[in-house]
């Protein structure tokens, strides 16, 4: 764990992992980013929606048999809704994100681009929707397959996504208004994968649905009626 004080306001702003690389002071809403030796201050993030999350910044839990730190969170919009990701820090150092939407929850891992089979080609084809080319995007459907770390997986649903707000530590930057392109992948045996662009990077991530109690969460935010 590592702290620096903000740029902006001088707060502590810690990083608790040492793969991010970005973080949202707590206190003035500045996105830092940071190198080896200080932290420098990207502007100011805008504050995030309300909603009824009962998950925050600090909440634990279980996955895999690891342990679990909730260490940051981004606010995605998209035509026909919103949901939360979740950075999640194991107690192994490996990071992932929960996904959380209308009730329902993911949890995946980062895939090395070497374990990728068509993930690019498919975020290629796709393009046009971040670049908003209407004619372009015309003929984007899901229902093509993709390979990952041995997995094959189905396309089922494809959308441009919008970053509404950002809180804690983060390993990209994300301010608001950052869109990306989301393909939403299945397997034949529960797998779950997301596979994103930004039209700089690309990103592929796997994992699976769980329940609830599957995941075993502490310290969670006070909610009424729970």
């Amino acid at each position: 764990m590592r702290k620096f004080a903000c740029p902006s306001c001088g707060a502590d702003v810690v990083f608790r992992s040492a793969q991010s690389v970005y973080a949202v002071c707590a206190y003035c809403q500045s996105m830092v980013v940071r190198t080896d030796v200080d932290v420098t201050s990207l502007g100011v993030m805008a504050a995030l929606p309300d909603d009824m999350s009962p998950l925050q910044l600090g909440t634990g839990g279980m996955f895999d048999g690891q342990s679990f730190t909730i260490i940051g969170r981004l606010k995605i919009g998209w035509s026909d809704g919103l949901w939360n990701e979740w950075h999640m820090l194991m107690d192994d150092g490996r990071e992932g994100w929960i996904g959380e939407a209308q009730g329902f929850f993911s949890v995946s891992l980062e895939a090395e681009e070497n374990s990728w089979g068509g993930v690019r080609e498919a975020l290629e084809r796709c393009r046009p929707l971040l670049e908003g080319n209407e004619t372009g995007a015309a003929g984007i459907r899901p229902g093509f397959s993709v390979t990952i770390n041995g997995v094959q997986l189905r396309a089922v649903d494809i959308k441009l996504a919008t970053c509404l707000g950002s809180e804690g530590e983060l390993p990209f930057a994300a301010p608001k208004g950052r869109r990306t392109v989301s393909i939403d992948c299945v397997g034949a045996d529960g797998e779950f994968a997301t596979l994103e662009h930004d039209g700089k990077e690309a990103s592929a991530y796997l994992g699976r649905y769980l329940e609830w109690d599957a995941l075993r969460f502490s310290n969670l935010r006070p909610l009424e009626g729970w």
